[in-house]
């Protein structure tokens, strides 16, 4: 990679800064703005621009977004895809755009952040993709109960996790307990290098048994603690790449390929 297409490295506080709202206003003043009107791409430029020549954005990134865009979902081709963790909209205008291609039913985008999600909607609206793409507000975990009430049959094809990294064991596990994960479901988790999520790679690759005897020393009814559903099996598969400053990372990609109950 040259360095030209590297973002400006990652600050102390490197986000809620006014940086989103200074980065639609980029967008909104950038000579080529009339060009993206339905253009994903020329969004994500100009997202890329910014993060270049401004100031960090803590997104997905041009080099791992490719991979899930191009190769991961056109082999999934889900119906239903959810997003953990939506910032500023770059991932759901990326991986959005390529499930509208194959025809998707919905790309669920869920943020915590309202004014996060606002720059995200303007983003989504001005490149067209509001008729699949949809964003949920809220904490992750109230998103996830009201997805299930949505949406009362089935799994999630795919699920790409993104948000506080201190979350994904305890909101994958939500999600299994809620039936939103079981067989052929994929996860898609970012950042598993940097800065690393060591307690999520453990999780998704611990046997049946392991899990049942974790479950006996996490049971804690004062907290919002899930326990998961401890009879699905995952594939893993680790993918390297690179943040959007060019330091090395990876997406640990999870496959729900058994569901041990189900088999007995």
């Amino acid at each position: 990679m040259e360095q030209n297409r590297f973002y400006k490295p990652e600050e102390a506080i490197f986000h809620n800064d006014g940086r989103e709202e200074a980065l639609l206003d980029f967008v909104q003043s950038h000579t080529d703005y009339r060009q993206m009107h339905g253009s994903p791409q020329r969004i994500l430029d100009a997202i890329d621009e910014y993060g270049r020549t401004k100031a960090f954005l803590m997104n997905v990134g041009k080099e791992k977004g490719r991979i899930v865009a191009e190769e991961l979902i056109p082999a999934l081709e889900p119906d239903l895809m959810v997003e953990l963790g939506g910032y500023v909209g770059y991932s759901a205008l990326l991986f959005g755009s390529a499930c509208k291609r194959l025809g998707t039913r919905k790309y669920l985008s869920l943020e915590a952040s309202p004014k996060f999600a606002q720059v995200s909607a303007q983003l989504i609206d001005l490149a067209g993709l509001d008729d699949t793409v949809e964003i949920q507000v809220g904490p992750c975990r109230d998103s996830l109960r009201q997805l299930r009430q949505d949406y009362p049959h089935g799994v999630v094809d795919v699920i790409f996790i993104d948000h506080a990294k201190r979350e994904y064991v305890n909101d994958l596990k939500l999600c299994e307990e809620l039936g939103l994960v079981g067989l052929g479901t994929t996860i898609i988790a970012d950042n598993v290098i940097s800065p690393g999520v060591p307690d999520y790679l453990q999780y998704v690759a611990m046997s049946t048994s392991e899990k049942l005897q974790a479950i006996q020393q996490q049971m804690d009814p004062n907290k919002d603690i899930s326990l998961g559903n401890p009879y699905l099996v995952y594939q893993n598969t680790r993918i390297d790449s690179f943040e959007p400053t060019g330091e090395p990372d990876s997406l640990q990609v999870s496959r729900c390929i058994e569901n041990r109950v189900l088999s007995k």
